[in-house]
């Protein structure tokens, strides 16, 4: 199939309806720059070639223009099986599909809907999609000759049954019957009920599958009903047990009761002992608690006479050195006395030594002010010598109108004067005279008459003239006069020229044109003169670094005053000041320097007898205060001390001897305790311990008891349930069931197997089948990459019979094709194309042109390799048609006998 006319509208970019005729056998290159339609074009072909026209999916609203709700429409012209049709498609809103055939005049209806889609589809192998838009897989010989942009771009097309029938017609290989169709369905079918066509793993839910797991069922319930058996068993064994446990414990429970009662009198008797004896530890705790209080208070009593004490040996131990720092301080205070008065005595110092230097410095200043008044009184000298030029050169100018364009003119008016006067002189009469004797003549001509006197044989001319008069003295007159009209006009230029130039003359005051020149040089030379005097103004008055002779006698002012004002700083006349009077600046600032070392260090030792005097007045403070606080706390704790004596109400030794009293209660009160504590027996050997004991014993045996009594009806209630549910029985029947499963997995298996094997006999007579159509494929492929590749280049490809899967086969092996370069894989695929479409126009008992389409297919090859390609393309072209796509149109430009189209210039058109 072929395409002879295509015509797109409300498609992608395109909102204007565009279209490409004249299409037919060759390659067609459509060339346009990125993003701007070109991907779309082909995407609008395959939607209108294989989808729905009712499809209402995503990919169909994306064909859309962006932001619309228009509806795409698709108008192609194709040929096919030696016919032509015209197929019209719109989608979504108008959605409607139209086939009309070619009858040789006209097209006339042929189908429509959906039966439209599907005689389209027909034509090309395609298939129908179960729901929403084809893919490419949808696409039928499509796929195997378009190489567009779309995400599978580089992998292999694949074959579906319908396309391997159509290679397989193609390479005159013999299809299958349809009996041996039916019995490899058959065989696939029985396979494919228990296992994957791929992995050949158990299908999920298969026979197999629903065999093993009812066995699995089966044995897990075997498993429980034996587990449960066992369970039952288990029990009456635990019943049997546990009876003989309880009477065991019976017969232990009798003799603890027993002794229990022995030991009752034993305990009473503990019981009044151990009272006896806890009377006695209060006593004894009442009489040490007494004892402690005593103690206590003796001990605080002791501690407050020792520190009362400690702090009078620490007042007499403070005098002397509080005398000392007393003695301190009044030296220090002297020294820092002395040492302020010194640093007063430095500053003043100091002090006048900055006034002499700051006189100094004023003195210095006025100078030098007074020497720049002096300089500016001469630069205006100078500035008014130069303005006084300037202006005598001004007045030379500017009476002067005369300009070089004047002069220009005056000399061009003369020019054509000449000029005129000349073509006069040459068209216009000419009278000669020649006096016999000598004469007096006179020439009137245009009004203006002239003497002239000639001597013997002397002879006089008055060319270029068109009337004039000749006077002749005792002779006559003799009047000239020519009526031409050329001759008039041209003394009309010549008056009108003189009259201009005289007028111009005059303006100026000149006589002639050399006057009016002078004139000219003359003012040139005035106008330098003038530029020179300014000049040399600019440049005196920037070298002075002011903008004007006024700014001169401001600065003058200025600097007037600054003397004035220093001069009464100083206390001097202006008049006064002299350069003997400037004093020694380096001296006086040596001198001032001096003078603020010695400030220096004079504030340096008063700020170190400061410093001694601060630290002498700290320390007597701090002892005078330490011996003053030493003093307040001896008194506090004498008093303290009295205070709690009088509340005791007895003095410190009689407090030692009631210490002394409640310490000897306490040894007797505990000699006492000890007694009593003896006489009972040790606590594990008491009544009352071996009573726990019992009791605890007893305890025991009656949680044995109860949990014995639990597990007996508890197992009881589990074998009355497993009688009550038949569980031997259960079990039998779940035996005796997955014996019988068990041999209908293994009959079904052997059915598997069986399958399994038969399904790889009929695929190995089915890749012998494919074998014999891939094989010349392959070759095709090959001889068309090596001659891309060049003759080096190793490698042959190999397909599987379902255009799956590829592989270059190398010296070293054999790798997927993926695992190749970029360029390589574009070019395999390029060449699988070529080859396919190839075979489909020229071999099998129907073969017709077919459309190739080429989107950017080779972005990723080489120079050399890309021209090699067009060859191929040229050589294709013969019998195929070739639909290249490219944002390069220079890459194609060498393909002869190629139709070239301007996507963008055609949307523009439109």
């Amino acid at each position: 199939m072929i395409i002879r006319r295509l015509r797109i509208q409300n498609v992608r970019c395109f909102r204007n309806p565009i279209e490409l005729s004249g299409l037919g056998l060759g390659v067609h290159v459509i060339h346009a720059p990125n993003e701007t339609g070109k991907s779309s074009l082909i995407l609008a072909i395959a939607r209108a070639l294989f989808d729905r026209y009712s499809s209402k999916d995503r990919a169909i609203h994306q064909l859309q223009p962006w932001s619309t709700g228009l509806s795409p429409r698709v108008t192609l012209e194709l040929e096919t099986g030696g016919k032509r049709y015209r197929l019209e498609k719109s989608f979504l809103d108008n959605a409607s599909s139209q086939l009309s055939e070619w009858t040789g005049t006209r097209f006339e209806h042929l189908a429509d809907s959906q039966d439209a889609d599907d005689r389209v589809r027909g034509f090309l192998t395609a298939t129908g999609p179960g729901s929403g838009a084809t893919k490419v897989g949808h696409w039928g010989v499509a796929r195997l000759l378009w190489l567009n942009q779309v995400p599978e771009r580089h992998e292999l097309p694949g074959l579906d049954g319908s396309l391997k029938a159509r290679l397989l017609e193609t390479m005159g290989v013999a299809a299958l019957s349809p009996e041996e169709q039916a019995l490899i369905k058959a065989v696939e079918a029985t396979c494919g009920r228990f296992f994957t066509p791929k992995t050949q793993k158990p299908v999920a839910g298969s026979e197999l599958i629903q065999h093993e797991e009812k066995i699995r069922d089966l044995k897990a319930t075997v498993a429980r009903l034996m587990q449960r058996k066992d369970e039952t068993s288990r029990n009456a064994d635990d019943i049997t047990e546990n009876r003989l446990h309880l009477t065991s414990l019976l017969q232990e429970k009798d003799s603890y009761t027993t002794q229990l009662n022995e030991l009752q009198e034993r305990i009473e008797e503990e019981e009044r002992q151990e009272q006896a004896l806890t009377l006695c530890r209060k006593d004894v705790e009442r009489h040490r608690q007494q004892w402690h209080d005593l103690d206590q208070k003796q001990r605080t009593l002791r501690e407050l006479q020792d520190k009362a004490a400690k702090q009078e040996a620490l007042v007499a131990q403070k005098q002397p050195a509080v005398q000392h720092a007393q003695e301190a301080l009044k030296a220090a205070e002297a020294a820092s006395q002395g040492a302020r008065e010194h640093l007063k005595g430095a500053q003043a110092a100091a002090e006048k030594a900055e006034q002499r230097l700051e006189r100094g410095r004023l003195l210095a200043k006025a100078l030098e002010v007074r020497e720049g008044q002096s300089q500016a009184e001469g630069h205006i000298k100078q500035g008014l010598r130069l303005e006084a030029a300037l202006q005598g050169s001004l007045k030379k100018t500017a009476g002067s109108t005369l300009s070089e364009a004047s002069v220009k003119r005056a000399e061009d008016l003369e020019k054509k004067l000449l000029l005129a006067q000349s073509k006069l002189d040459a068209q216009a009469i000419e009278v000669c005279f020649t006096a016999e004797s000598p004469r007096v003549i006179e020439w009137e001509e245009h009004g203006a008459a002239r003497e002239h006197k000639l001597a013997k044989a002397e002879q006089m001319r008055f060319s270029g003239v068109t009337s004039g008069e000749l006077r002749i003295k005792g002779v006559g007159t003799l009047s000239v006069r020519t009526g031409a009209d050329e001759l008039g006009k041209l003394q009309s230029d010549v008056d009108k020229c003189r009259k201009e130039l005289a007028r111009r003359l005059h303006e100026h005051g000149a006589k002639d044109l050399a006057g009016l020149r002078k004139a000219w040089e003359e003012q040139r030379a005035a106008a330098q003169v003038h530029l020179h005097h300014q000049e040399a103004l600019q440049s005196f008055l920037d070298t002075v670094g002011v903008t004007g002779i006024d700014a001169l006698r401001e600065r003058q002012r200025a600097l007037a005053g600054e003397l004035g004002s220093l001069a009464t700083q100083l206390g001097l006349a202006v008049d006064a000041l002299t350069p003997q009077q400037a004093a020694d600046i380096e001296a006086l600032s040596e001198a001032l320097k001096q003078a603020r070392r010695e400030v220096k260090l004079r504030e340096k030792m008063r700020d170190e007898t400061d410093s001694r005097f601060r630290l002498a007045d700290q320390q007597h403070r701090t002892l005078t205060l330490e011996q003053e606080r030493a003093i307040q706390s001896a008194r506090t704790l004498q008093q303290t001390l009295q205070s709690q004596l009088d509340e005791l109400g007895c003095s410190l030794d009689e407090l030692d001897t009631q210490v002394e009293r409640a310490e000897t209660e306490v040894q007797r009160h505990e000699a006492k305790a000890r007694k009593l504590e003896a006489a009972l027996p040790v606590p594990e050997q008491r009544a009352t311990a071996q009573r726990g004991k019992l009791q605890q014993a007893l305890g025991r045996i009656q949680e044995e008891e109860q949990a014995s009594q639990a597990r007996i009806i508890r197992a009881e209630a589990m074998i009355e349930q497993a009688v009550a549910e038949d569980l031997y029985t259960q079990l039998c029947e779940a035996e005796e069931e997955l014996e019988q499963e068990q041999q209908r997995h293994n009959q079904a298996h052997q059915r598997a197997e069986a399958a399994k094997a038969l399904r790889a006999l009929t695929t190995a007579w089915q890749e012998q089948v494919s074998y014999s159509f891939v094989s010349p494929i392959e070759e095709a492929v090959h001889r068309r990459l090596k001659f891309i590749r060049g003759e080096d280049a190793s490698g042959r490809i190999q397909l599987d019979a379902d255009f799956g899967e590829a592989q270059m086969r190398t010296d070293t092996g054999s790798k997927p094709l993926e695992s190749f370069s970029w360029g390589t894989q574009e070019q395999t695929l390029f060449a699988l194309r070529l080859a396919i479409g190839d075979l489909l126009s020229t071999q099998g008992p129907r073969p017709e042109p077919q459309l190739v389409v080429l989107d950017d297919a080779l972005v990723n090859t080489d120079a050399g390799r890309h021209r090699r390609a067009l060859e191929l393309i040229e050589s294709a072209g013969e019998k195929l048609q070739v639909l290249i796509l490219t944002a390069f149109p220079e890459r194609y430009r060498t393909l002869q006998n190629m139709k070239s189209f301007d996507l963008k210039a055609l949307a523009q058109a439109s």
